[in-house]
């Protein structure tokens, strides 16, 4: 006996918005989708901490620089 999989809502993920999502959705950083309306993290209280993942980025990009000392005459 199979159990059928569940498939992917393509509605808003906001509780009180559900429209119908097309070609044009938005996936954010909580691994959700929303509408063009909800799309942006302060309309759908998001709860992604966009500040932290941004200091790991840089962490891990930013190439230490330090020249070699002057010597003197």
């Amino acid at each position: 006996m199979d159990i059928p999989t569940k498939l992917p809502s393509n509605r808003c993920a906001l509780e009180c918005c559900k429209k119908k999502l097309s070609l044009s959705d938005f996936p954010c950083k909580c691994t959700k989708k929303f509408c063009s309306t909800h799309r942006y993290a302060e309309a759908h209280s998001c709860a992604f901490d966009y500040h932290l993942s941004a200091k790991q980025m840089l962490s891990t990009t930013m190439h230490v620089v330090s020249a070699k000392k002057i010597e003197s005459i």
